[in-house]
């Protein structure tokens, strides 16, 4: 092994198997975050295990307490619990368009899963008559205002509560839209859909 004239006075006075050690120091940058990791990992010690810091699944609570009240995610009043509420299919041509603007808007998040035209895309299709939650306006409104978090529907589409008469206005509009069959409209699976024509 061809030594260098300045490496000579760095060479250690052994060799293996004809192999020899130079006694370079380490890099000053490599050093510091040596030197980082031993200060973090005290620090760590300190806040996680002396002064009981939380731990990932108290953190993960806080956090979704947070988010429901960021959020208004309480516990929503269904439309069962409202005694003195009326669901209905409205035919009023504004009620139906504030409906249009609150499904195609991005403050409940409708049109991300059912479709600009409700032709289905992740969610189902809302434009053919198969239903698979029913298609009365107490069963729609239901839907809504609950939604089927272990399908990925949030309440309200996006955990922003609706006052009932919104809700009126969007299950009108949506209703509004079976039978207008829009392009690309999603097939309908027939395992889950049953027929269902709204009055």
């Amino acid at each position: 092994m061809k030594i260098l004239d300045d490496e000579k006075d760095l060479l250690l006075d052994h060799e293996y198997d004809g192999i020899k050690e130079l006694d370079n120091h380490m890099p000053v940058w490599w050093l510091w975050l040596f030197y980082f990791t031993i200060a973090f990992s005290v620090g760590y010690m300190m806040y996680y295990y002396v002064f009981d810091g939380p731990d990932q699944h108290e953190l993960y609570e806080m956090e979704m307490a947070a988010a429901e009240e960021k959020y208004n995610l309480g516990e929503q009043p269904g439309p069962t619990e409202s005694t003195d509420f009326t669901w209905a299919f409205l035919d009023d041509q504004e009620r139906i368009e504030e409906g249009k603007e609150l499904f195609i808007g991005t403050g409940n998040l409708c049109f991300t899963c059912h479709g600009n035209l409700g032709e289905g895309m992740v969610g189902p299709n809302l434009t053919d008559e198969y239903w698979i939650h029913g298609c009365s306006p107490q069963e729609v409104a239901q839907s809504i205002i609950t939604g089927f978090p272990d399908k990925g529907m949030v309440a309200y589409g996006s955990g922003a509560a609706l006052s009932n008469e919104k809700v009126q206005s969007l299950i009108s509009y949506i209703a509004s839209l079976q039978g207008t069959d829009p392009p690309n409209a999603k097939a309908t699976d027939e395992s889950r859909a049953q027929p269902c024509t709204i009055q």
